[in-house]
């Protein structure tokens, strides 16, 4: 018998652990908001059609957005790419209803908005985590649902005036977004908690876990992610439950609404109980006042958060946690050790009776003695060691699922662990209803278990004090006494909070607020039913005794004394509720009641001032806090204040800003301008977070969004990483301020000095030859190069970096390094786009049209710009062939030996041969150097002379015809004297190089000739004639005109002596613009070097003369 006895218990206990199982897992049905399921994401939709999305799908098993994008969208391009994206209008950009949100929004570049940043996250931190991720998106489907909401309703009442009910479906769509937002918070909150303590339930709805890293300073504690989800999940409940007015509860300083009934229970005597209370505290469509719902509201919200903790230590009991939850598969029956000891005992003395409050009974026979027992839970007990302690978890787990609000698993669970009476005595507190189910006596059984609570809680405490001497000993245990927890129990169901907040059972300040909360709506409920059962006594009484929906005598409360120890509510004051765990001998209630969450939700619950000061004070911690470990607070506090500036702008501005060195920013930024650029400098100070920065950014005002994205952007030196930023800047910015931002960013980094250098993160090598803040200033000039809309910008930006080279390289003092004009030479082959000047004037020529960046430069400036800009990159053409022809002249003799025969043994016939046929040799032996010289020579001369002939002058602006802030603008008059400083240094110098080169050039023939007229003597005449012939496409072989040979052959020195003297009329040359660059002691030295060429041009023009060596 007693096999089978063991045998079904051990069944039920399977079973119930069967249904147990399901509990820390989210059904397809259930609901997906934190109060319900501590892993379930809250959801996005706006529209049923659309795709379900939800954070999870945001955040990825990785931390980071999935995507389908190209993974080459953010490779360099060597030019601009064309821009067939969108423009919002202003604030945050808004995807069509169509696109969803964020996760499946377009960019204006045609490529999915979220490729990039995957991509460049995935880069930035390697394994994706992201915890700031969820909140950013959160965030962006927030705003983007109210901006949409109200793009519709404008747009309605354009067409026509809305209809009432118009009006209340935006309403409520827009009622609906506050609260997923809010919701979706708590959620990730809660999710990321969970994860990092490595408890969340694997159901695919939480992120999985990520391996902690030194840069994630904020993921060091699970427990106040946990504290933050609630208070999230509190904003929710309360948002909900009477939406603003019940959330900001008397902020505005208006009276607060009293505590009222949906109706008068003494008006309803022809009802039953059950159903008075129900149509009294709003059940059904019947609406209840404001402090009676967030009462209602309060207390469902505490009961999740519980229920959520209950489903962490299910899911550690199941992963084999030290401290099990329910008792072990052996309690399948009633205390199986103790009856085992009362079988012997009763056959030994012939006791044949046991009560089920026999272990109590026997616990207050003992109270006022000392005993020791052997319990692993260290107190007085009746029950053996193991039966103790089985039973105090089992009263835990049905404590834990009675403060989640789920009696009906508790009496199941004691039911089922061979308990029924246990279960049928905490099932008295229903009221009477009309098929005859509840409990006709329930006051008299709410006096009972308050008394029988009372009794416990001081055996409860005695056993804990004597465990130990601290004041809080019974909170350090894992285990206490299992009357402690039935006393606990029948405290809850007898609404006595102050003997719940003796029990060292509560434990947390969730424990007293659930009390508190638990215990207030059941006074309103007692009191509801108190004045029901008078109006139907009275009833009864008018009608002789006689009433036909009093079916059962008793249930009418007592009169007199016998009410006189029932508690007191304070009729939904919450603030004056929440006082009492001020009080609570339990110091680690008192002590959690000063974390900033915590604090927090008292601050929502209580509302009025309260809500106001808790806000100033978290704000001015947060500004003032320097550790980067506050960064979870500061992001908690900054996602506040953007919620309450989104529902109630006014209350927010009426936020002061915090006291103290400071304050001088009074009037100047507000309290929710402080926060974001705080938490903006934060996320900008950590490179795997810069994706986040530029949605907070725009929520500024415009000017701080300029300066503060300028500052941010200085620092972005990856080109991937530019892309993504420039391309979040474009989807979330007023149209336009991405080129203003651009500006000013590109003008910032090409003008600053940069005395100590230091390379930031992510940032690229310099290439050979350059400096590093060269380089710097270099790549600054591709922010301007992504989209050709900013094409006008680069082509300005780009001239004044080359300005800036040049000037830098105009002194006498530069170093050979910097006269060679390798920086300015690598920035425009290497780091410009090709098609630079292409863009620029097709985009000026589209003023006014679609796509068109605010501030357009006029064509008549580009013009000038494009003549600046191919000025500059012709002379540097022209300096790079330049130092080819040094290079090459210094590497190419004009002399060599001839190998003649000098043999004076041979015949004379054979002698002439070999002479000829040396003489041929030689000559084509020097037709050879001559071609080296003359095409290096003929090259740097050539581009030499396009700089000097520039059309309309080298740096001269070719269009006159500016506006006014063209001309006087303070950048226009520095670009002016750059270029004026710059024509009067490099003018003369590329006349003087030009010169250089041309008499270098003939100076090396000359030198070829006297070469070949030294070693062949009378032959020499022909030989170079001959070799001048080559070199000169109109010469005849049985031409006689020598003379002019000498100077239209390029292998001849007059030819170039003749190009050098001419010179002298193109610096004449008002056209060409350069005489006036000259000054009087350049223009001195260029008139002698004229002279001395019209005296080598005679001289080497003279056929006698010349070929007379």
């Amino acid at each position: 018998m007693a096999d089978e006895e063991e045998e079904f218990g051990l069944n039920a206990y399977n079973d119930i652990l069967a249904e147990l199982g399901q509990w820390g897992e989210e059904s397809a049905t259930s609901v997906s908001t934190p109060r319900y399921s501590s892993s379930g994401f809250s959801h996005y939709d706006e529209s049923p059609a659309q795709t379900t999305t939800t954070t999870t799908a945001l955040v990825g098993q990785s931390g980071v957005a999935n995507g389908n994008g190209d993974g080459d969208a953010m490779e360099e391009e060597d030019g601009f790419s064309s821009p067939n994206g969108r423009r919002g209008s202003a604030g945050v950009q808004t995807p069509e209803p169509s696109q969803g949100h964020a996760t499946t929004a377009q960019g204006r570049d045609g490529v999915d908005a979220e490729d990039d940043f995957i991509e460049t996250t995935e880069q930035l931190i390697g394994d994706g985590t992201d915890s700031y991720r969820p909140y950013h998106d959160a965030l962006l489907a927030y705003l983007q649902s109210r901006d949409r909401l109200s793009k519709a309703t404008q747009r309605d009442n354009d067409i026509s005036m809305m209809s009432i009910d118009g009006d209340d479906s935006a309403m409520d769509a827009l009622d609906d977004a506050e609260t997923k937002f809010l919701a979706s918070l708590a959620s990730i909150s809660l999710s990321r908690g969970q994860s990092i303590a490595g408890s969340a339930p694997s159901n695919g709805n939480a992120p999985a876990p990520a391996t902690n890293t030194s840069a994630d300073l904020d993921d060091a504690w699970s427990e106040p992610s946990k504290n933050e989800g609630n208070f999230w999940d509190l904003l929710t409940a309360l948002r909900e439950s009477g939406g603003l007015p019940s959330l900001f509860y008397g902020v505005d300083g208006e009276e607060l609404p009293e505590l009222a009934l949906s109706g008068d229970p003494a008006a309803m005597a022809e009802i039953a109980p059950a159903e008075a209370l129900d149509a009294c505290l709003g059940g059904g469509e019947r609406g209840a006042s404001l402090p009676l719902r967030r009462l209602t509201a309060a207390l469902g919200w505490i009961e999740a958060c519980h229920g959520r903790r209950f489903e962490e230590a299910l899911q550690s009991d199941y992963e084999g946690g030290e401290d099990p939850l329910l008792p072990p598969p052996r309690r399948r029956t009633m205390w199986p050790g103790t009856l085992a000891r009362l079988k012997r005992q009763r056959a030994a003395s012939g006791t044949k009776l046991f009560h089920p409050d026999a272990p109590l009974q026997s616990a207050f026979d003992r109270n006022n003695r000392s005993s020791c027992s052997s319990s692993p839970v260290d107190v007085s007990s009746f029950l053996a060691p193991d039966d103790e302690a089985d039973d105090a978890r089992l009263m835990r787990a049905c404590l834990m699922l009675f403060q989640s609000g789920r009696v009906e698993e508790a009496t199941r669970l004691v039911d089922d662990c061979g308990q029924p009476w246990r279960a049928a005595s905490w099932t008295g507190g229903e009221p009477l209803s009309a098929d005859g189910s509840g409990n006709p006596a329930r006051t008299s059984w709410k006096r009972r278990c308050r008394e029988v609570s009372r009794r416990m809680s001081r055996i409860a405490n005695a056993d804990a004090s004597s465990a130990g001497d601290d004041d809080d000993a019974g909170t350090t245990r894992g285990l206490l006494s299992s009357l402690a927890y039935e006393a606990a129990i029948l405290s809850l169901l007898s609404d006595d909070v102050d003997g719940a907040l003796r029990n060292p059972a509560f434990r947390t300040w969730e424990d007293g607020v659930h009390a508190v909360l638990r215990s207030e709506l059941g006074i309103i409920e007692d009191d509801v039913l108190r004045s029901h059962n008078g109006a139907r006594v009275e009833a009864c009484e008018r009608g002789g005794g006689h009433f036909p929906h009093f079916p059962y005598p008793g249930t009418e409360f007592g009169d007199g004394g016998e009410d006189g120890d029932m508690p007191r509510g304070n009729d939904g004051n919450l603030g004056a509720a929440l006082r009492k765990l001020e009080a609570s001998p339990i110091e680690r209630i008192r002590e959690e009641a000063g974390d900033p969450f915590r604090n927090g939700m008292t601050s929502f619950l209580v509302g009025q001032g309260a809500l106001k000061e808790y806000i100033e004070e978290c704000a001015a911690l947060s500004l003032e806090a320097e550790n980067e470990d506050e960064a979870c607070f500061l992001r908690f506090i900054t996602h506040l204040i953007l919620y309450i500036d989104t529902v109630l702008p006014e209350f927010c501005a009426r936020l002061a800003l915090p006291s103290g060195p400071d304050a001088a920013t009074d009037g100047i930024y507000s309290l929710r301008e402080l926060l974001i650029l705080k938490y903006v400098a934060y996320l900008s100070s950590r490179r795997d977070l810069w994706p986040h920065v530029a949605l907070y950014t725009s929520l500024l005002s415009s000017d701080n969004v300029l300066d503060t994205y300028s500052s941010f952007l200085i620092r972005v030196h990856g080109d991937r990483e530019r892309r993504m930023a420039l391309k979040r800047a474009r989807d979330l910015f007023p149209v336009g301020l991405d080129a203003c931002i651009l500006r000013n960013v590109v003008r910032g980094m090409v003008l600053r000095d940069e005395r100590n250098f230091a390379r930031e993160v992510g940032e690229p090598g310099a290439p050979a030859g350059i400096s590093p803040a060269d380089a710097r200033r270099m790549r600054s000039v591709r922010w301007l190069c992504y989209h050709p809309e900013h094409g006008p910008d680069a082509l300005v930006c780009a001239n004044m970096l080359l300005r800036r080279f040049l000037l830098s390289q105009a002194g006498e003092d530069a170093d050979a390094s910097d006269r060679d004009l390798h920086a300015p030479k690598v920035f425009v082959e290497e780091i410009l786009p090709k098609d630079l000047i292409a863009v620029a004037v097709d985009q000026c020529r589209r003023e006014g049209e679609e796509g068109a960046v605010p501030g357009p430069i006029s064509p008549s400036l580009v013009q000038n710009l494009e003549a600046e800009f191919l000025s500059i990159r012709s002379y540097l053409e022209a300096h790079t062939k330049y130092v080819q022809f040094l290079d090459a002249i210094a590497k190419t003799s004009p002399c060599h030996k001839s190998s003649r025969l000098v043999d004076g043994s041979r015949p004379r016939h054979e002698v002439e041969i070999a002479d000829k046929m040396e003489r041929n040799a030689f000559r084509q032996k020097k037709m050879g150097l001559c071609k080296i010289i003359v095409d290096f020579a003929s090259r740097a001369s050539d581009a030499l002379t396009a700089v000097v002939t520039f059309a309309g002058g080298w740096l001269v602006d070719v269009n006159s015809n500016l506006t006014d802030e063209e001309i006087d603008s303070e950048e226009a008059i520095a670009r002016s004297e750059e270029l004026e400083a710059i024509r009067s240094t490099f003018v003369p110098r590329a006349v003087l190089m030009l010169e250089e080169v041309l008499d270098k050039t003939a100076m090396w023939l000359e030198q070829i000739a006297y070469d070949t007229l030294a070693q062949f003597e009378g032959a020499s005449k022909d030989m170079l004639l001959t070799l001048y012939g080559s070199f000169d496409e109109t010469y005849r072989s049985n031409d006689d005109s020598t003379t002019d040979l000498l100077v239209t052959s390029r292998a001849a020195p007059g030819y170039w002596h003749k190009k050098a003297l001419s010179l002298a009329s193109v610096v004449a040359n008002d056209a060409n613009g350069l005489h006036e660059t000259f000054d009087s002691r350049e223009m001195e030295g260029f008139l002698k070097l004229m002279a001395e060429h019209a005296y080598k041009l005679n001289r080497c023009t003279n056929s006698q003369n010349f070929f007379d060596y």
